[in-house]
């Protein structure tokens, strides 16, 4: 599709945006034209005389959503910006309504500016409940005073970055991608476990911002300590094992809107979760409690690069234990050399609040991971990369530069 604009009201009764699509048409004939956000404002908004697809943004439901149809039926509406704690009532939604095309989620890759707009919402324990059902998105403003107040919208500094993707900036998977992979079935089964919150506080998944967990069971909390444990699954029963044996509170559950929520008292071990469908097994998955960060591992994307000045080699350093187990709460200071043909142009990790450059020779770890990305010369050669942290054994990895 080709969009003539991303939420703009059409003022001039809808002339300005009429002549974008008109001339969009003269020069592609093959695609539909719509307006990114423009059905939001109104169900008579004048951009449905000229958009061949409306579109809204958010609150995908019978109420908002349905009232764009009902005044257009005959045109398809695609739902451009969702939020990441409504991923299963916007798919349902779309899956449900033939005329629904597509949701799109807000943000799929983390990005630079509207600062902390991701953050998990940790406000006291009982507010969320003032603020009705997730599942249908409550008012705005009572929705939006919890949000500001205990997540972020334009976070105060040191945050400098959305934190609202589905994928951090360096690519990796963050916990609402899991929920997104199993409410599409993607995934049968995913085991991701909360960040404990201070006494009397509490985790909201809400607008922009979701759940601060991991898929980890390794935390530095005493013997015993509840544990909030969410796992995902398109299945319609759950059991959660600790350890290999059932534990009180790990029965089987059926899940709500492809999430079941269980309370786990902490023990380093191992933590199970089984997925089920008409009482068969559809897939597990284990959790383990790793050991110290022992060294480093480099973990290139690439086996070989050209002497072509596009080329680069993303490569993820990770923290590990002497098993070769990522540690995956690790945060430590790594610094990097480079040897041969070629260069650092960038390093970075995945920290929404950790300002420091992307271009000096060293960045900390998150979540056990951060990234280095060379550029090849415009010679051939063998490119060299050292990552050093203290206390860790090092790590090198070594790439062919050929002729482009």
């Amino acid at each position: 599709m080709w969009s003539v604009g991303n939420e703009i009201t059409d003022r001039t009764n809808g002339h300005r945006g009429a002549e974008l699509a008109a001339v969009l048409r003269t020069l592609d004939t093959t695609r539909p034209v719509t307006l990114g956000g423009g059905s939001t404002h109104s169900a008579h908004d004048p951009s449905w005389n000229y958009v061949d697809v409306g579109d809204v943004h958010y609150n995908a439901n019978g109420k908002t959503y349905g009232q764009m149809h009902e005044a257009n039926p005959d045109k398809a509406m695609t739902h451009n910006e969702t939020f990441p704690a409504t991923i299963h009532q916007d798919i349902t939604f779309a899956a449900e309504h033939t005329w629904a095309t597509g949701t799109w989620i807000w943000a799929a890759w983390d990005y630079l500016g509207e600062s902390g707009i991701g953050k998990t919402p940790i406000p006291p324990v009982g507010t969320a409940e003032t603020i009705g059902d997730q599942s249908v998105m409550p008012g705005w403003s009572i929705s939006r005073e919890l949000h500001h107040n205990w997540g972020g919208f334009g976070y105060a500094y040191p945050y400098f970055q959305a934190n609202c993707g589905d994928f951090d900036l360096i690519g990796q998977r963050k916990p609402q991608n899991h929920w997104r992979a199993a409410v599409t079935g993607r995934s049968q089964v995913e085991l991701l476990v909360e960040r404990p919150t201070p006494p009397g506080t509490e985790q909201v998944a809400l607008w922009w911002g979701y759940y601060d967990e991991l898929r980890s069971w390794t935390w530095e909390v005493d013997r015993g300590h509840p544990m909030k444990v969410h796992v995902y699954t398109p299945g319609d029963s759950v059991r959660l094992l600790l350890d290999g044996q059932d534990f009180p509170g790990g029965a089987a559950t059926a899940p709500e809107r492809s999430m079941a929520t269980f309370t786990v008292p902490y023990a380093p071990g191992e933590l199970t979760a089984l997925a089920f469908r008409d009482g068969e097994e559809i897939g597990r998955t284990t959790l383990r409690t790793v050991g110290a960060p022992a060294s480093l591992r480099l973990v290139p994307d690439v086996t070989a690069l050209t002497t072509g000045r596009d080329d680069l080699a993303h490569v993820l350093v990770e923290v590990v234990d002497r098993h070769g187990r990522v540690v995956p709460d690790a945060t430590l200071k790594v610094t990097f050399e480079v040897d041969g043909a070629g260069e650092l142009v960038g390093v970075g990790n995945g920290n929404p609040h950790n300002v420091d450059s992307f271009k000096r020779p060293r960045r900390h770890t998150w979540h056990g991971k951060a990234l280095a990305i060379l550029r090849p010369a415009k010679r051939p050669g063998r490119l060299k990369l050292t990552a050093r942290a203290d206390g860790l054994r090092p790590a090198t990895t070594e790439l062919r530069v050929r002729k482009a």
